[in-house]
């Protein structure tokens, strides 16, 4: 049974937008990047017809579109972080901000790693496969991402505020 492009790459979109986005930390050149990656899988001559396998081929064309971005513009910073007014939210918007604060303090390796393992949800042997890297090598990247993250979060300067109502 041929895999059902036209109904399968719809519902990746959001994840591969939100792949694209933590690498590159743009999220309008991300959209751009899934769209020409989007675009040049719908040219494609040959497409896996597993969908398990359209899935990490998918996300390996918008992770080399990322790549190809990041060396094009490598002594460019991406600040895409818009002025927010903290005060209106609460804790877990507060731990949301913080974390996507300090994935982007993080460099593209790590934040790549921890959007296919900690985001879109690949299992490590899938990562591997998609990076072309041993699981192992996967293992250690992603233990290394993640204490870079921790150390990150534990550097911001964004702290909950303390509550005055009754606790």
């Amino acid at each position: 049974m041929s895999l059902d492009v036209h109904s399968t790459l719809p519902a990746l979109l959001p994840r591969l937008v939100a792949f694209a986005r933590t690498i590159i930390s743009d999220p309008e050149i991300a959209r751009d990047l899934v769209q020409d990656a989007v675009t040049r899988a719908l040219g494609a001559r040959r497409v896996p017809d597993v969908a398990s396998a359209y899935r990490a081929w998918m996300f390996k064309i918008v992770r080399n579109a990322a790549i190809d971005e990041i060396r094009r513009k490598r002594s460019e910073k991406f600040e895409d972080e818009p002025s927010v007014d903290l005060w209106r939210f609460d804790n877990a918007c507060i731990a949301k901000i913080t974390i996507d604060q300090s994935l982007a303090t993080l460099g593209p390796s790590h934040r790549e790693i921890i959007a296919l393992i900690d985001i879109a949800g690949f299992s490590y042997a899938e990562a591997a496969e998609l990076l072309g890297v041993p699981i192992g090598t996967v293992m250690s990247r992603i233990t290394r991402a993640r204490m870079a993250l921790l150390a990150a979060i534990e550097a911001s300067s964004i702290r909950p505020m303390k509550s005055n109502h009754g606790s």
